[in-house]
């Protein structure tokens, strides 16, 4: 069974209702509450500052990575680049050449070929 108040304490009604008016009472700082506020507020912005600076250390630790992998690369590229070289010199092709039974070609060897394009050759008579 429910039992009406109201009638035993009326000041009491009043009053709550008058504060639950009253928003600003509500939203109002007192001194504990600010400086619970300006904790969370500090300790937000240290956790972000340190998110940023983790984020950063590892893109660091990414760059760095992919630097010295471009200087490997770029030794990996001379040193072909002197073989390469070394490949393409006269002598080396010579002796190559030697060893797999090739011999300069001599005069008497060289014979040289008249093509003639019988359509080309009707057109031109």
């Amino acid at each position: 069974m429910a039992v009406n108040t109201e009638r035993f304490f009326p000041q009491h009604q009043v009053r709550v209702r008058v504060r639950r008016r009253d928003l600003s009472k509500y939203l109002a700082f007192d001194s504990s509450r600010y400086l619970l506020h300006v904790v969370v507020l500090l300790c937000l912005m240290s956790l972000l500052t340190l998110g940023q600076t983790g984020i950063l250390a590892t893109r660091g630790y990414t760059v760095a990575d992919l630097e010295s992998r471009q200087t490997r690369l770029l030794r990996e590229q001379n040193q072909l680049e002197v073989r390469y070289a070394t490949a393409q010199s006269l002598d080396r092709i010579r002796r190559r050449a030697s060893q797999i039974g090739l011999r300069p070609i001599r005069q008497d060897q060289i014979h040289y070929l008249t093509i003639v394009d019988e359509q080309l050759a009707a057109n031109q008579e």
